[in-house]
């Protein structure tokens, strides 16, 4: 799969998504504001799948918490969901649109459980 659609492929959240309104992972304490404050301020930033990150074909963290991706990592649905619901996608997404390696429309279907 080419890297654009890998990065793209999740068009349902998980089902414990920090971005939906009901059965969402407890974050700590302002972690999911500075998620989303991020995304919105950084239109180069992305948010990947937690469970693209912590499984056998993510990557490694080193010792002082930095992330070696494995290549494997995809956009979180729940987030991509959110960014579309604001009218705010990333320049990866618009990008990922522009090839046909994603649609504008991907995450509709999912705008109503995510968080507004």
């Amino acid at each position: 799969m080419n890297p654009i659609k890998q990065h793209f492929r999740l068009k349902k959240p998980c089902a414990n998504c920090p971005f939906l309104k009901e059965g969402a992972i407890p974050l700590s304490r302002g972690r999911l504001e500075g998620i989303i404050s991020t995304l919105i301020e950084d239109d180069q930033s992305t948010f990947q799948c937690h469970k693209t990150v912590h499984s056998k074909r993510g990557g490694n963290w080193d010792d002082e918490g930095n992330y070696e991706p494995s290549g494997h990592e995809s956009m979180c649905a729940g987030a991509a969901a959110y960014l579309m619901k604001k009218g705010r996608p990333t320049v990866g997404m618009r990008f990922a649109f522009a090839t046909g390696d994603a649609s504008p429309n991907d995450w509709d279907s999912v705008r109503e459980i995510v968080i507004d």
